[in-house]
C-alpha cells in the first residue's frame, strides 16, 4: 500500500464509521431507574431504595420487569449498617391519577455491606400491563426498629417511585 492511500484510509474510515452512525437504528434505552435515593432518616438510622421499571422495547433486549432494594445506613446516610429490612414492589398506571395495577409480596432479608456498597433485600417482578400507557414502579422499602413508647419492633421508611416509562 503506498503512503498516499495510507494516508487516504483514516479519513475514509471515519466518514464511514460517521455514515454507519447516523444510518442504522440505535438501540434505546429501555428502562427508568432512581438509585440509592435517602426515603426516611431516624436520630440513628438512614433508609436508602432503588426503583426501577423496563418494557419491551422490539430490537432492544428488555422486558416488562419492575425491580427494587432497600438499604439501611447510619444517620450519615453514608455508612452501612446491619439492620432487618423489607420490601414492597407495586407497579402504578396514569389514568388521570395513578391507578395501582399489581404488586409483589414483602421481600425481608438483612442489609449491610460488601465490596460494592450497601446491600439489602431486592427484588424484581415481570409484570403483565393493565393496557398502554404511563407506568411507574413504587418500591416501599422499610426498617425494623424498637420503639421504646410502644415496646415492640415496628416498621418505618419510606417509598421512591421509578420514573416513568411508556409502555404500549
Amino acid at each position: 500500500m503506498s503512503r498516499r492511500s495510507t494516508l487516504l484510509l483514516g479519513p475514509l474510515s471515519t466518514i464511514l464509521a460517521l455514515l454507519l452512525m447516523t444510518a442504522l437504528p440505535q438501540p434505546a434505552q429501555a428502562y427508568t431507574q432512581r438509585t440509592y435515593v435517602t426515603v426516611y432518616r431516624g436520630s440513628s438510622y438512614c433508609v436508602q431504595a432503588t426503583a426501577g421499571i423496563d418494557h419491551v422495547t422490539p430490537g432492544v433486549w428488555s422486558s416488562n420487569l419492575a425491580w427494587g432494594a432497600a438499604y439501611a445506613l447510619e444517620a450519615d446516610c453514608v455508612t452501612p449498617k446491619v439492620m432487618k429490612a423489607r420490601l414492597l414492589l407495586a407497579l402504578y398506571k396514569w389514568n388521570d391519577g395513578w391507578s395501582y395495577c399489581t404488586s409483589s409480596l414483602w421481600i425481608e432479608g438483612m442489609t449491610g455491606s460488601d465490596a460494592w456498597g450497601p446491600t439489602g433485600p431486592s427484588g424484581h417482578m415481570d409484570y403483565t400491563p393493565c393496557g398502554p400507557g404511563w407506568y411507574h414502579t413504587e418500591a416501599q422499602a422499610q426498617v425494623s426498629v424498637w420503639s421504646p413508647i410502644l415496646a415492640r419492633w415496628i416498621w418505618t421508611g419510606g417509598t421512591l417511585e421509578s420514573g416513568d416509562e411508556w409502555v404500549g
